[in-house]
């Protein structure tokens, strides 16, 4: 089968139809490959657009390469404290390429969990809290090309680059990012992202049940997130922070 295996394109996404023509694989054999590379999470299979595309095993692999995966027990202390103080779900991610992918995922007490990013989840910049916070801090240039590298993608996430845009104008001014149940009802999100030498490379992120992110409630997590990833060596965080965004965007 791995010979066969061989002969399927190197694409980022491609339906069955597509493989089995462009390999020259029966569409049966084809259909058999491609189901087994997505058991093994080699590939994910999209049964709404029918579409297989690079699975999260790959990606894992992939970024296992990045710095900061070698470096991720620097920031687990931090990470633990603020499930801890929080008691909600913490995620860890960093930017590869056009996508931000979690490294590490927390749960906090909080009896209710939520659907939210699991290890080795990738998503678009842009696209939940910890990939926005990171988008609106890169530079301009950056930030504006990736924002339309990846406008198609966004639709998959009940997005749109001009909600994105205003997302992301919101976040530079606030000094972290803020996700209003817009791709799972009911399940909102903050992320603050951790800069080196001014740009963002990772972010933390917090996810909870809408009734867990009032405004005020917001405050306290941006200062609990800031307060614990301070005083980490090497990072920085965003000099401007505005309290008062955290007040003044209401709950949806």
């Amino acid at each position: 089968m791995w010979r066969s295996a061989n002969r399927i394109p190197t694409v980022l996404s491609a339906r069955l139809s597509q493989v089995a023509e462009t390999s020259g694989l029966h569409i049966a054999t084809a259909r058999r490959i491609l189901q087994t590379l997505a058991s093994e999470g080699l590939l994910a299979f999209d049964s709404k657009s029918k579409l297989y595309t690079v699975g999260p095993a790959v990606y894992s692999f992939a970024v296992r390469g990045h710095a900061l995966f070698s470096r991720r027990e620097l920031f687990m202390p931090a990470l633990d404290s603020i499930a801890r103080r929080t008691q909600d779900t913490v995620m860890f991610s960093v930017r590869s390429g056009g996508e931000a992918v979690c490294l590490v995922r927390r749960e906090g007490a909080f009896p209710i969990r939520v659907m939210s990013l699991a290890e080795g989840s990738r998503r678009p910049l842009g696209a939940g809290s910890g990939s926005l916070a990171i988008l609106a801090f890169l530079g301009g240039e950056d930030r504006a090309e990736l924002l339309k590298r990846c406008a198609p993608l966004y639709e998959h996430y009940r997005l749109s680059a001009a909600v994105v845009a205003k997302d992301l104008a919101e976040a530079r001014k606030a000094g972290f990012s803020f996700n209003p149940g817009r791709i799972i009802d009911g399940v909102y999100g903050i992320g603050v992202p951790i800069l080196k030498d001014g740009i963002a490379v990772a972010s933390v992120s917090i996810a909870s049940i809408a009734n867990r992110m009032t405004p005020a409630r917001r405050q306290e997590i941006v200062s609990v997130i800031r307060e614990e990833l301070s005083a980490l060596p090497g990072y920085e965080l965003p000099e401007r922070y505005s309290a008062a965004a955290t007040r003044t965007k209401g709950v949806a």
